[in-house]
This record gives structure tokens, C-alpha cells and sequence, in this order.
């Protein structure tokens, strides 16, 4: 007789994504402090489409975090970046893959989640790092500087910041630079009202 259910047994037995990448553009980790098991991820992301090419997971969890590691990296390969609509759908992508994932272990895949939100920000700052502009840059995700939303604000008259992000990709990512594209869509149209 199996320990787990059948679907979480079968991901325990046989998971597509154990591993490490060698070499990878992003790594993130999160842990439970329930049961004290950790998950580390791993990415390697097309820094030109922004996709995830790849990704791997480590843990020295049960059956439960291994089968969410190993759902959540299975979905995450090839997808964009700018597909992600800022984690807001991830949790739901356990529920296809392992119907028999019980309550009492949703802490499992909520440190699946946290340890691939972490190589997301791991990703971020290694964007940031490599910018060599002169300007700033606003959207670490899709290195777009202050300078170039500044342009596609003042050429394009868009409204919002998701009218930028369709234009250049900025604030499609994470979402988290939303809010300072907004701020400089408001300015732009305060200073074009002055000049009427």
C-alpha cells in the first residue's frame, strides 16, 4: 500500500524536475516552518523572449513539496515572464496535477510559491545589476529604463500602466513597478495641461 495518494505518490516516485541547473540566471528558496522542509528553485530564463527555459527543484521535504516542486516547475517551463499576470494564478495550478493534495499540507505549496517568487526577485536584481544606463530603471523584470516609459508616455498619449506595458513590456512582469509608471503617466498629463 502507498503512503500518499495516488497522483502525489506518482510525482514522489518519478519527478520530472529534481535537480539543479548549472548554471542558472535565478535561483529562489522558501521553507516551512510547520515541518521544517525547504525547497530551493532553480531558472534559467531566455534573457531576449524573457522565458523560462528551464526549471529545477531541490528539497528535503515529503512527498507533498516534492509533488508542488516538481507541478509548479513542470508549468513553468516555457512559459513568459509577462504570462505569470504577477503570481496571481500560481496557487491554482496545484489543483489539476494533484486533485488529492490535502489541506493539512497547504503549507507545502505555499513554500513551493515562496521559493519561486524568490528566484523571481533573485532574477530581478540580477537584471539590475547588469543595467549599465544612465537613467533608471524602472522595470527590472524587462530592463526598461526611466528614459524609455518616459517616450512611450509622451509618443503613444497612453492612459495607464498597463497601456505601457503592452507598448514595452514594463510592469508586466512582477507588477511591483506599476505604481512609479502610473506616477509618471499622471506628471506627464499634469505638465501637458500646463502647457494648454
Amino acid at each position: 500500500m502507498k503512503f500518499y495518494p495516488p497522483k502525489i505518490s506518482e510525482r514522489f516516485d518519478r519527478p520530472a524536475n529534481a535537480g539543479a541547473i548549472a548554471n542558472p540566471s535565478a535561483v529562489g528558496t522558501g521553507a516551512s516552518f510547520t515541518c521544517g522542509s525547504f525547497v530551493r528553485i532553480s531558472l534559467h530564463i531566455d534573457t531576449l523572449e524573457k522565458r523560462i527555459e528551464n526549471a529545477k527543484f531541490q528539497t528535503n521535504g515529503c512527498g507533498y513539496m516534492v509533488a508542488a516542486a516538481d507541478v509548479i516547475t513542470e508549468k513553468l517551463i516555457g512559459i513568459k515572464l509577462t504570462d505569470l499576470h504577477r503570481h496571481k494564478e500560481i496557487e491554482g495550478w496545484f489543483e489539476p496535477g494533484l486533485e488529492d493534495f490535502p489541506l493539512n499540507k497547504v503549507q507545502c505549496g505555499e513554500s513551493v510559491i515562496e521559493a519561486f517568487k524568490d528566484a523571481l526577485a533573485d532574477y530581478r536584481s540580477s537584471v539590475l545589476e547588469e543595467f549599465q544606463g544612465e537613467k533608471a530603471l524602472i522595470c527590472t523584470c524587462f530592463g526598461v529604463s526611466e528614459e524609455k516609459i518616459i517616450e512611450v508616455i509622451s509618443e503613444n498619449n497612453v492612459e495607464d500602466a498597463d497601456e505601457v506595458g503592452s507598448i514595452c513590456n514594463a510592469g508586466r512582469g512582477c507588477g511591483s513597478c506599476q505604481m512609479i509608471i502610473q506616477e509618471m503617466i499622471d506628471m506627464q498629463n499634469r505638465e501637458d495641461e500646463h502647457v494648454l
